[in-house]
């Protein structure tokens, strides 16, 4: 049975590219046939069933709900799932939030099952799990964000194109295998970590410390970081820097902003301190990564 119904309710600024992979591409590789970067708003929603097709969705800030296989999960920042569409999804904005900004790719391929059957075995039927910290899953995404054919040139060599995505399509496969076996999938997180992982998401940009953080919930410094590493597996520090660097990228990305504005948006009063930062996670100064998007798009 085909099911699909939706509501886009996302910003202008969103990114989704249709890719039209070669007869080639779809008869011995693994293949793109969309992707995006949605900034999904409070109405957004997906119900589908019946699509030939397997959806990897990554959450940078915000939440999502996903119902799948018998699950009900939640999608916060650094949060993904892997599903195959053919079987019964829903998922949407999660209603407490408002807004869900995540980065996805539809693909389909020879080998794509039987990933997938892999990773959903180590789940045990579900479909979300969590990034570790070392995981290439964002850095994989934007590479195939960056390689959509963006000229007519680039349109006459969609077959070298299609071998090059299809190399990276299965490293992020992989990628999510191996956060799946490093036990981070989502678990029942006690309502003191949702709180303090709360009050992170929604206050970045404020000056927050070990000792603040441990003051605003009346917790032993740390306990309190013993408690959310074990379950969100990055200690708050950690997780801290994660949103602000997810938030620096979009806005490298979105906007015409100084580097030292957007250091200064999202908490990091250093602009030296903001770039060495930048570098160590993405391999670019925060420079580099505005002109490298840029280009490519």
């Amino acid at each position: 049975m085909v099911i699909f119904n939706c509501e886009l309710d996302i910003l202008q600024k969103s990114i989704w590219h249709h890719i039209d992979a070669t007869a080639e591409a779809k008869e011995n590789f693994v293949y793109m046939q969309e992707l995006g970067y949605f900034y999904a708003k409070n109405k957004y929603y997906t119900q589908r069933q019946g699509l030939d097709s397997f959806l990897i969705k990554v959450t940078v800030s915000g939440s999502g709900i996903i119902e799948y296989n018998g699950h009900i999960q939640e999608m916060n920042a650094g949060n993904f799932f892997w599903i195959d569409c053919a079987e019964y999804q829903n998922y949407y904005t999660a209603p407490n939030e408002g807004y869900w900004d995540n980065v996805w790719v539809h693909f389909n391929g020879s080998t794509a099952k039987a990933y997938y059957n892999v990773y959903k075995e180590l789940l045990d039927g579900a479909s979300v799990g969590k990034l570790p910290m070392d995981s290439p899953i964002y850095m994989l995404m934007d590479m195939l964000l960056k390689r959509v054919p963006s000229s007519e040139n680039d349109k006459k060599n969609y077959f070298e194109a299609d071998i090059y995505n299809s190399g990276i399509l299965t490293q992020l496969m992989i990628a999510c295998i191996v956060a799946a076996q490093s036990g981070s999938e989502v678990a029942h997180i006690p309502v003191a970590v949702q709180e303090i992982r709360n009050f992170l998401e929604n206050n970045y940009d404020q000056r927050i410390t070990l000792d603040s953080l441990a003051n605003e919930f009346n917790l032993d410094p740390h306990y309190l970081q013993k408690l959310f590493k074990r379950y969100i597996n990055q200690s708050p520090t950690q997780y801290l820097i994660h949103l602000r660097m997810a938030q620096a990228k979009d806005l490298l990305r979105s906007t015409a902003k100084s580097i030292s504005e957007i250091a200064y948006e999202v908490g990091i009063d250093n602009i030296s301190h903001f770039t060495r930062t930048f570098k160590k996670l993405e391999g670019l100064t925060p420079v580099q990564y505005r002109k490298f998007w840029n280009v490519v798009n």
